[in-house]
């Protein structure tokens, strides 16, 4: 059979799907799915935890599937001219690689093989779908991410927790003990996730890679799996099955001590105390008064850093809190006011981090105990 396509169309679908593909494995799983018919062809990954499903526009002369590496394919399609490809492939899945470019001439042969024994990947059903602006998705993902944990050991924290309380609001949560994020945005439909679903992160870098700043998204449930797609691409997912923690009862109602920084002031001033601290903790002290904060970091064999940056606070008292400053960053980026409220519940209590007039999005990171003066 013999293909045309255009050659971007082609590379940017491969990578889409072979992104997933693991790199230690050698089974049919190493390769990408390709289902060819007259006037399309569709790319399927899968790890058997999350799956990808692609679809480009060509021409063909007949209907085949077969399985390539698509690693070598994106390979060889990066370094060809970006004009159209010819492709034939034979009964023994020798896929035969041709550029129209006059720029280039020869062919390129990658061994392909059987679908027969490639998974198969359920589709989307748009029944009780929700759509999704992707530039509010994508928002949303990223200001609660970082917050995440990558240690596999507890699961229910090696994703982002959905729920929808409230009508027409869906929450996004991350934590890993240590510290959480949580944002709340509104939609237009009446949403329902039931009592939350936790979704890998895996899956989540995969589709804020996927997602653009216009057009929206769908999404779906269907029994232990999410739905999602963007564009012309699907991703499939397993739910991660484990109860999330209660974050509600770790989020401070009521502070001792609130004050107003500058974000860019206070952002450039933790980083520069951090560099004088040691991982994992990276340990800084803030001490905060009515009008100003001092930051200081203390590590003999490193060096000593002090600074001080104003603050606006209503109350007088005078409090001092260890944390973590590479978590403190963290929060710090993803605020996109001049200005933000850090909330001070006492020297060992949870801080809270947010936007000056946002509310609905919250970082709670859990302070480091300092000796007392």
């Amino acid at each position: 059979m013999q293909i045309n396509v255009d050659k971007e169309s082609l590379l940017r679908s491969v990578n889409i799907a072979d992104s997933i593909v693991s790199k230690n494995i050698n089974t049919v799983l190493s390769n990408c799915l390709f289902n060819i018919s007259k006037s399309q062809i569709e790319i399927i990954s899968t790890d058997n935890e999350i799956a990808i499903r692609t679809k480009i526009d060509a021409v063909s002369d007949s209907s085949l599937s077969f399985t390539a590496n698509g690693k070598k394919l994106s390979s060889i399609l990066k370094e060809l001219p970006d004009d159209e490809l010819v492709i034939d492939i034979n009964d023994s899945f020798l896929i035969d690689l041709k550029t129209k470019s006059k720029d280039v001439k020869g062919h390129y042969t990658i061994i392909g093989s059987s679908s027969e024994e490639y998974p198969e990947v359920p589709a989307f059903v748009d029944e009780n779908s929700i759509e999704i602006e992707q530039h509010l998705l994508k928002e949303m993902i990223r200001k609660v991410i970082y917050a995440a944990s990558y240690d596999t050991i507890k699961p229910v924290f090696n994703g982002l927790f959905f729920s929808s309380d409230n009508q027409g609001k869906i929450s996004i949560v991350a934590t890993d003990s240590r510290r959480l994020a949580i944002i709340t945005r509104s939609f237009e439909k009446n949403i329902d996730i039931g009592d939350g679903i936790i979704i890998p992160l895996k899956t989540m870098n995969e589709i804020y890679r996927l997602l653009e700043s216009t057009g929206k998204c769908k999404f779906t449930l269907q029994k232990n799996q999410c739905f999602f797609r963007i564009g012309n691409t699907e991703i499939i997912s397993r739910i991660v099955d484990g109860q999330f923690p209660n974050y509600r009862q770790v989020i401070p109602h009521d502070t001792i001590f609130e004050a107003l920084v500058d974000t860019k002031k206070f952002l450039g001033s933790v980083r520069r105390a951090m560099i004088f601290t040691r991982e994992p903790s990276n340990k800084i002290v803030l001490n905060f008064s009515k009008d100003k904060i001092l930051i200081e970091a203390n590590t003999p064999e490193l060096g000593k850093a002090e600074e001080e940056i104003p603050i606006d606070s209503e109350k007088a008292e005078k409090i001092s809190i260890g944390i973590n400053a590479q978590f403190l960053i963290d929060s710090l980026k993803e605020i996109d006011t001049a200005n933000m409220k850090c909330g001070i519940t006492g020297q060992m209590s949870p801080v809270t981090i947010l936007p000056e007039d946002d509310s609905n999005y919250i970082s709670v990171i859990m302070p480091i105990q300092i000796k007392s003066s």
